[in-house]
């Protein structure tokens, strides 16, 4: 059971760290702008990795290896979404 649950806060971790690098880079931007970049740096590790462990010979996903990395890729893109709004949120309140 410590598996599934290990697997997700790796995640989880993979995928802030870089969106938090990517909304600071781009913090001279207009909104649209900053969540792209936060959006776009989320995907950078964990999209490639879902792709090569899906395709990969020995694989654990099931029948359907698109179907396995779309889900990931959308849980990946939710996680940045949320780290850009918790950042924006913080950002909002210094400004104040």
């Amino acid at each position: 059971m410590t598996g599934p649950i290990f697997f997700i806060v790796m995640m989880v971790v993979v995928v802030t760290l870089p969106s938090i690098v990517g909304w600071k880079l781009s913090k001279k931007y207009q909104q649209f702008g900053r969540m792209a970049a936060t959006a776009l740096a989320g995907q950078l590790i964990m999209t490639p990795v879902i792709l090569w462990l899906a395709y990969s010979e020995d694989r654990n996903f099931g029948e359907n290896p698109l179907k396995a990395v779309t889900i990931y890729a959308a849980m990946a893109l939710m996680i940045s979404i949320m780290t850009f709004v918790i950042l924006e949120i913080k950002n909002t309140r210094k400004g104040k």
